[in-house]
């Protein structure tokens, strides 16, 4: 069995972590909190929440792309030869 590098539980736990936060139930309970509190820092509420976790997710696949061993596109060592097309 292949081993999973903690690197990649954790890219894929926040992954789904943030996408919960972006859909029912969990926005259900925010739009609650949004009814009371319609503005934060003078900014919608449910826009704040949501543009912060759609950037969770961003920097979550960003930092994977980066640091993961897995993404490395650079592991690969054969070198690409180009194919003549057929006509």
């Amino acid at each position: 069995m292949k081993k999973i590098s903690k690197g990649t539980i954790a890219f894929y736990a926040i992954l789904i972590i943030s996408v919960l936060m972006v859909n029912p139930p969990i926005v259900y309970l925010v739009n609650d909190y949004c009814v009371q509190h319609p503005l934060t820092l003078g900014w919608p509420t449910m826009f704040l929440w949501l543009e912060f976790w759609f950037t969770v997710m961003v920097v979550d696949f960003v930092i994977a792309a980066w640091k993961l061993k897995a993404w490395d596109c650079h592991q690969d060592k054969e070198e690409i030869i180009p194919e003549e097309r057929a006509q």
